[in-house]
C-alpha cells in the first residue's frame, strides 16, 4: 500500500482506496461547518439536535476570545462531528441559510404588488384577478389613503398597511 492512500472497508468486502489529501480536505470542510454553526445564535443551535458533546464543544467555542483557542477549538469540534452523521444538521443549515432570502424574495413581491397598486390603477384588476380572495373594498380604501397621504407629504402609515395587508394575502 502507498504512503499516501488509506484503506478503508465497504460493506461487501470491496476495498476502497482513499488519499490521505481527500480525508484531510473532508476534515476541513467539516471543521468550517462546525464553525458556521458555533456563529449562529443558542436557539438556532439548538434547532439542531445535536449530541451533548457537541452542543457543550460549541458553546465552548463561543466563549472563547482567544483566536489560537478557537482554532483549537474547532479542531476538537470537527473531531466530535465526524463520528455523528451531519445530513440533517447540513440540511437545517441550509434551510437557515436559504430561509432568509426567501423571505426577502417574498418581501419584494409584495412590494412590487405595492408599487403597482399606487402608480397603476389597472393593476388592481389583475391583484384581484391573481388572488380573489382579497377584500377589494380595503384594498381599494387602503390605495385611496397611500394616495392622499403621499400627495399630502404625510408619513407613510396607509402605504405601510397596503404592505402588511399583501403579505398577509399573498405570501
Amino acid at each position: 500500500m502507498a504512503k499516501n492512500i488509506l484503506q478503508t472497508q465497504l460493506d461487501d468486502d470491496e476495498t476502497e482506496f482513499i488519499s490521505k489529501t481527500a480525508l484531510k480536505r473532508d476534515s476541513k470542510k467539516i471543521q468550517a461547518f462546525g464553525k458556521s454553526i458555533g456563529d449562529l445564535s443558542i436557539d438556532q443551535i439548538k434547532s439542531f439536535d445535536l449530541p451533548d458533546a457537541v452542543f457543550n464543544a460549541i458553546t465552548e467555542y463561543k466563549s472563547l476570545k482567544s483566536n489560537a483557542a478557537k482554532n483549537r477549538q474547532v479542531q476538537y469540534l470537527g473531531k466530535l462531528l465526524r463520528e455523528i452523521d451531519l445530513t440533517q444538521a447540513y440540511q437545517q443549515m441550509d434551510q437557515l441559510k436559504n430561509g432568509s432570502q426567501i423571505e426577502i424574495r417574498k418581501n419584494h413581491i409584495v412590494e412590487s404588488w405595492r408599487d403597482k397598486l399606487i402608480q397603476d390603477k389597472e393593476a388592481l384588476t389583475k391583484l384581484i384577478n391573481e388572488f380573489p380572495h382579497i377584500d377589494r373594498q380595503l384594498i381599494r380604501q387602503l390605495i385611496q389613503n397611500a394616495i392622499k397621504e403621499k400627495k399630502d407629504s404625510k408619513p407613510p402609515k396607509f402605504y405601510r398597511q397596503i404592505f402588511r395587508y399583501l403579505k398577509e394575502q399573498i405570501v
